[in-house]
């Protein structure tokens, strides 16, 4: 198996990608700047671009069979007000620059969106609502809608993941996933767990076509 992961660099992307290369799968990363890839492996091969430019995802897609993007409108920092440092439709160009590669052998994908995307605003805490729609957090809630709904429409076995709040806890805690209408009854889940679940269900055929959310058990 060969992925392209995006967003490798930093985060979630990072245990993702960690992940991929204890279970000897191929990676390409396409990042922008090196960050935290720090190590050498047989198993990884680095391109350096821009997501949003089709011709350096050409360049990094290889022989990809599946494609992994943690990809996200992102903020000078985590506080909700915190300016943005990327384009406000950076996950939705991605999206359409994939869809748009005639050479593209991969139909599997997998994206990381977000709890209160969509139908799922209506199941997280009120302050959680007007943080979503009064402070720039709106940015990226608005662009991963976009995508979703790209993806929705496409031919591709796609997963879309919602987690809840990502954590840096250091040890594996057991994952809940729940569907559209279930109430979460966790609001956080770590990134090294949730990168465990995700390479995990990589080509689980139940979870095609399928919006979920994820959080601590």
């Amino acid at each position: 198996m060969e992925v392209l992961l995006i967003g490798a660099n930093r985060g979630l992307g990072y245990e993702i990608l960690k992940e991929l290369i204890q279970n000897k799968i191929y990676v390409n990363c396409l990042i922008r700047r090196k960050g935290q890839i720090n190590f050498e492996s047989p198993y990884l091969k680095i391109f350096f671009g821009d997501a949003t430019n089709s011709n350096d995802i050409k360049k990094a897609i290889g022989k990809s069979d599946v494609i992994i993007s943690t990809i996200n409108v992102q903020r000078k920092n985590i506080f909700p007000w915190s300016r943005l440092i990327n384009s406000k439709n950076t996950i939705s160009s991605f999206i359409i620059n994939i869809l748009n590669l005639s050479n593209n052998k991969a139909n599997r994908i997998i994206t990381i969106s977000a709890w209160g995307v969509g139908e799922s605003i209506e199941n997280v805490p009120r302050f959680f609502k007007y943080l979503i729609k009064f402070s720039n957090l709106k940015y990226p809630y608005d662009d991963h809608e976009i995508h979703e709904e790209i993806i929705e429409n496409s031919d591709l076995n796609w997963t879309i993941y919602r987690p809840t709040a990502l954590t840096n806890e250091k040890k594996y805690h057991k994952v809940k996933e729940y569907g559209l209408k279930e109430k979460v009854k966790k609001l956080t889940i770590s990134r090294k767990s949730l990168a465990n679940f995700l390479v995990k269900n990589i080509n689980n055929k139940s979870h095609f076509k399928k919006k979920i959310t994820i959080s601590k058990k």
